[in-house]
């Protein structure tokens, strides 16, 4: 059932690809900036309050998980599983966000696609992209990281914890974001970082696994040799490097020196990054299916 939630969340949002709305979480963020203004500083700034800004909707989903798993045969339980994978996943799915930015290049809507290009390349960790981030390969690297906040990290904690795992690490992966523009850099923020690359750590590298497995394997090893053999300034800054190298050795990527892309370049990077998440998808799903399958043989 859990795989078949998976299937249909990607199925759905592939159709009605307008929900970002839904899917934006504002209520946890009015939470959020409300906890921040009656809160005292010395409980505002102690690590214990992610516990406090997490728990509540995280309770309240494994209590309706719980309730509703074997209510009308579990198909309550799996529509509710579904709904909340799918509120989970993005906010804005990939696919039409990297189409958006093709077609408004392509019709000379340099605005649109400066606008759609910096919402891509705002990736967690302390990655270090070209100050422009208009290569290829930094826009690659940052578009590899966003496939795996927006779509692979989601399904493999649903895959572990269902809908509470999903949902988990997606008000985790924007906690940072959320605490950082309160404006007054709480110290809660650190810790808020420190726990999503805990939840992104096992993620982050089976989504490695799967861009080598999905591209040139031998290029995206390649690449994440490279980006070990390099310090980090930190053990989540790590994660975040490797992810990218792997993701455009997968891909081929090559330098294109200190300048912009070519526009047409650059329009073929964005394809072939596309092609290298839906592939990447299939394979999540078919080792995923492996103990299914291998239940009904046994």
């Amino acid at each position: 059932m859990i795989l078949l939630s998976m299937v249909l969340a990607l199925a759905i949002e592939r159709v009605l690809s307008h929900l970002e709305g839904w899917r934006e979480h504002a209520l946890f963020e009015r939470y959020v900036r409300w906890l921040h203004g009656v809160a005292g500083a010395g409980i505002w700034n102690s690590p214990l309050m992610l516990v406090v800004l997490l728990a509540p909707a995280l309770l309240l989903t494994g209590l309706l998980q719980w309730l509703l798993a074997e209510a009308v045969y579990g198909v309550l339980g799996f529509v509710f599983s579904t709904l909340v994978l799918l509120l989970s996943l993005g906010p804005r799915d990939l696919g039409v966000a990297l189409r958006a930015l093709l077609a408004a290049r392509e019709n000379g809507d340099a605005e649109g696609a400066e606008r759609i290009r910096l919402d891509l390349l705002e990736t967690p960790g302390r990655l270090t992209l070209t100050p422009q981030g208009q290569d290829r390969r930094s826009v690659v690297a940052a578009i590899c990281i966003q496939a795996h906040e927006r779509s692979f990290a989601v399904l493999m904690w649903f895959f572990v914890l269902g809908p509470v795992g999903a949902l988990g690490y997606r008000l985790i992966s924007g906690l940072p974001r959320v605490l950082a523009d309160l404006g007054d850099a709480p110290k809660v923020l650190e810790p808020a970082t420190r726990l999503h690359g805990v939840m992104a750590w096992v993620p982050a590298r089976i989504t490695q696994m799967l861009y080598a497995l999905a591209g040139s394997t031998d290029d995206a090893l390649a690449e994440r040799q490279r980006a070990t053999q390099s310090l980090a300034p930190n053990w989540v800054s790590e994660t975040w490097r490797q992810l990218a190298a792997v993701g455009v050795g997968a891909l081929n990527v090559e330098e294109d020196g200190n300048g912009p892309a070519a526009p047409r370049s650059l329009d073929a990077a964005l394809e072939s990054v596309l092609a290298l998440r839906g592939r990447s998808l299939l394979v999540l799903l078919a080792l995923l299916a492996l103990p299914t399958i291998g239940g009904w043989l046994a």
